[in-house]
């Protein structure tokens, strides 16, 4: 039985708090902004896609590395270039990698030594 009380008790202070709490906080209020913001939240989603959609569409288009390059060929034609015949004899190593194997120490400290003399 005094369970039963102290239950109705704890019921009671639940509700006094709960009508206190829909005073401070109206429900519709609250109700009205949450749908503002599940709207606006809605169109934001919509136009954040649209703009995504639209830059990839941008950024993919095809077409415009060939143009790039046949407005560099012809600039490099006017002014007398020929990078495909140079291109060719253009060494294939490495930056510094033939220069590294083939002197020795022999080879530094001779010179060195006309570095000395001189």
């Amino acid at each position: 039985m005094s369970s039963n009380m102290k239950m109705a008790e704890a019921m009671g202070k639940s509700t006094k708090v709960m009508v206190g709490m829909n005073k401070v906080m109206d429900p519709q209020k609250m109700g009205k902004t949450m749908q503002e913001f599940e709207m606006a939240n809605t169109k934001m989603q919509m136009t954040e896609e649209m703009i995504s959609d639209s830059l990839d569409d941008i950024l993919t288009e095809s077409g415009d590395e060939e143009e790039e390059d046949a407005i560099v060929s012809q600039v490099l034609d006017e002014i007398g270039i020929d990078m495909a015949g140079k291109m060719v004899s253009a060494p294939k190593d490495k930056v510094g990698e033939s220069s590294k194997a083939t002197v020795t120490d022999e080879e530094i400290e001779k010179q060195l030594a006309q570095l000395m003399k001189s």
